[in-house]
């Protein structure tokens, strides 16, 4: 089959990873692969190795191009792809507004969060209900994610499908990189990570850890945040940690592209999201034998085994959040049951490549 991948930029995010890892499963099943951004990304670039790439206008401008939606038609008219996927909504927008002026190719949408959190109501409720009519068929990363949609545009149950993440695992040296993590930050070897991977935006609650970890630096002073990412309040986030007088207990890396590298050097995950899908960064942890402790929200329960493979916080409790931490950080037993049985739930149930098997098949049902 030669399959496109459609995505807003090819970037390093979650959509975007989960449409490239998938990719490259497709390609060692035989597959073509045609990765494509609505969008051109300047840096730190995302592609799939043995995959076609193409990037369709510079920038995004103003809500509607008609620019994108004729190159979009010329591109899959060039290399006429059995199957299209689209990753994102800006992806599945312009993908059917083609669709009207090209052959039939099938269209499967990949949802990945809670749709209801940004199309609940009016006239864009509207609008993408009309959308999903033109699309063949829906995946999503869930069960909650899922029934969340089928409830929001009353779409046919018939013609979704739950496909879980594929997690690649990759064989890091856990002391040797937290040795190196540690030095990078002038730490000392007697102190503990706790890491935090997410872009700097209000959804993913980054002061809600710095008033836990303003309480942690005094409770116990070897407990460290680091924080891998960017975005908008990258800056206002910086300027927090400096007005709280958290320094020497707060860092941020920024953008990298090393994470099970630096998921290995760390103690324990922390995920403090006021939105999320089913987050794909806690089965990353688990991959490198890292428990993690996150908020209730959207599908966080379906990747995360409360009191197993990790603890899973109601209601935002500060309190609660920073007890847990507490007991994983000084129980070193605990930390370890919880890191392997995660391990042992990502290997399991999280098989890159049954669940590319999974939507090779749709794909042939659909062609």
């Amino acid at each position: 089959m030669k399959i496109l991948q459609l995505v807003t930029k090819r970037q390093y995010r979650g959509a975007e990873v989960f449409a490239a890892n998938l990719s490259s499963e497709l390609i060692k099943l035989g597959h073509e692969i045609i990765f494509v951004g609505l969008y051109k990304n300047s840096e730190n670039i995302l592609s799939v190795e043995n995959a076609a790439h193409y990037d369709l206008i510079n920038s995004k401008t103003g809500s509607f191009s008609v620019e994108l939606v004729r190159k979009l038609i010329k591109l899959v008219k060039q290399t006429k792809p059995d199957v299209i996927q689209c990753n994102g909504s800006d992806t599945l927008k312009y993908m059917v507004a083609a669709s009207f002026i090209l052959p039939k190719t099938p269209i499967v949408y990949r949802n990945i969060s809670m749709i209801s959190e940004w199309v609940s109501v009016g006239f864009k409720k509207k609008i993408y209900k009309q959308i999903f009519r033109k699309v063949d068929h829906v995946t999503s990363v869930g069960e909650e994610a899922i029934s969340d949609f089928i409830k929001t545009f009353n779409y046919p149950k018939d013609k979704t499908t739950v496909i879980r993440r594929g997690i690649p695992i990759k064989e890091v040296n856990k002391q040797q990189e937290s040795h190196k993590l540690k030095k990078q930050l002038h730490l000392s070897t007697k102190d503990n990570i706790v890491i935090h991977i997410g872009n700097f935006s209000p959804e993913k609650n980054h002061e809600f850890l710095l008033d836990i970890f303003e309480d942690l630096k005094i409770l116990d002073s070897t407990i460290k945040l680091v924080c891998v990412g960017d975005g908008v309040l990258f800056d206002h986030i910086n300027n927090e940690i400096t007005k709280r007088k958290l320094r020497d207990t707060v860092f941020l890396l920024g953008f990298r592209k090393d994470i099970p590298e630096l998921l290995a050097s760390s103690d324990c995950f922390v995920l403090v999201s006021k939105v999320e899908g089913v987050p794909g960064v806690i089965l990353e942890a688990g991959s490198q034998y890292v428990p993690s402790v996150a908020t209730n929200v959207g599908g966080v329960c379906e990747v995360l085994m409360n009191g197993k493979t990790g603890y899973i916080i109601d209601n935002f409790n500060k309190k609660d959040f920073k007890h847990t931490l507490l007991k994983i950080i000084n129980d070193k037993e605990l930390k370890t049951e919880l890191g392997s049985n995660a391990y042992k739930l990502v290997v399991e149930e999280f098989n890159p490549l049954s669940n590319a098997q999974k939507f090779e098949k749709l794909y042939l049902s659909l062609i």
